[in-house]
């Protein structure tokens, strides 16, 4: 009987190009160089030369960009793998994850974001779970970057864990579409579902998948360094759009009253700030952060959860909804319902 391989099978590495145009290049530039140094590590544990594919909205960038940072930040790159540079007709984050997916060969796909640099040993902790033939997907660790008092700040009240919580991190059930491996098969069959009124579509999308029967895991042991937020407008931005997506979520899985809706966005004010500064003073010093900066870091998370309980209270008020169509172990996938149900 001949030995299985010990090779890491080949892979296809899909990346978005959206990222990187609201962060700061160096982010960019930091992840790309990540991203070449785990590929030329591993590379002698590969089958293959894992295929990139930098996914880019050809109305919005100049593909000249990207070989521009290539060249800068990881010139090496195209040595370690087989990269390619993807014009698309003004998609968006998921449709651009789902196209990228869907030009995969390979048995297994990875998402990366732009502004997501891997660390070492991510390419191996993504994939040696799937040894087990029931696991479908594989969800890694992704923590945020943190430089100065409001991105410690963030770091403690995003919802990421910290480098130091790779115990909390695995408890959760939770999937960031930034870091995540898929069988490539499986994913055809279960693409993310187009939900125009929720931004976080993972979220939906890992619940079904573990609803219906389908192997997911967690590991730490395929850490990614997302970019921070870049500047107090983009807080406020993902804040506001973090509460819009939460009254989404709050009427599929808890209350269809506005009145109801709207209580639980005020009630996500003072237990979401509360927790926060509970981590600033107990955590603060696992990412830098010194007693005399609280105050700041506190009016930094304040800001974010006030401008994400404002929206989710708006669209409590404003905003109906469809009930998502329930799915079933063994049927058919959460996007395949969506699109029947034209929600």
């Amino acid at each position: 009987m001949a030995k299985s391989s010990s090779k890491l099978p080949a892979v296809t590495i899909v990346i978005e190009w959206e990222n990187a145009i609201d962060v700061e290049d160096e982010w960019t530039g930091v992840a790309m160089a990540g991203l070449e140094r785990e590929l030329a590590r591993s590379g002698a544990k590969m089958e293959a030369k894992p295929r990139v594919l930098y996914m880019y909205d050809e109305t919005r960038v100049d593909p000249a960009i990207i070989r521009k940072f290539v060249a800068a930040h990881a010139p090496r790159l195209e040595e370690v793998s087989k990269l390619e540079l993807v014009p698309t007709p003004g998609m968006a984050y998921y449709d651009l994850k789902n196209l990228g997916i869907s030009k995969a060969k390979t048995d297994f796909a990875i998402v990366l974001d732009s502004d997501a640099a891997p660390q070492p040993g991510w390419l191996e902790g993504l994939l040696r779970p799937f040894k087990d033939p029931k696991i479908m997907v594989v969800a890694g660790f992704t923590v945020l970057a943190h430089e100065d008092v409001k991105s410690r700040a963030m770091a403690l009240s995003w919802f990421f864990d910290l480098p130091s919580e790779p115990e909390a991190t695995l408890k959760r059930e939770r999937l960031h579409a930034n870091n995540f491996a898929v069988r490539t098969s499986f994913f055809a069959d279960n693409p993310f579902p187009n939900l125009p009124l929720f931004k976080r579509h993972c979220a939906f999308w890992l619940k079904d998948i573990i609803a219906r029967g389908h192997g997911f895991v967690r590991t730490a042991d395929a850490v990614a360094v997302h970019a921070p937020h870049p500047g107090f407008r983009y807080i406020l931005w993902r804040g506001w759009q973090s509460g819009s997506d939460r009254d989404f979520e709050i009427f599929q899985e808890k209350s269809k009253n506005r009145i109801g809706r709207l209580a639980r966005a005020g009630g996500f004010l003072l237990w979401k700030t509360g927790r926060s500064w509970s981590r600033i003073i107990t955590k603060g010093s696992k990412v830098g952060l010194r007693p005399w900066d609280w105050p700041y870091a506190m009016a930094v998370s304040l800001g974010y959860y006030a401008a994400a309980a404002t929206a989710e209270g708006w669209a409590a008020l404003s905003r109906s909804y469809e009930p998502l169509p329930a799915g079933k172990p063994g049927g058919e996938s959460l996007a395949k319902r969506v699109e029947r149900a034209n929600v």
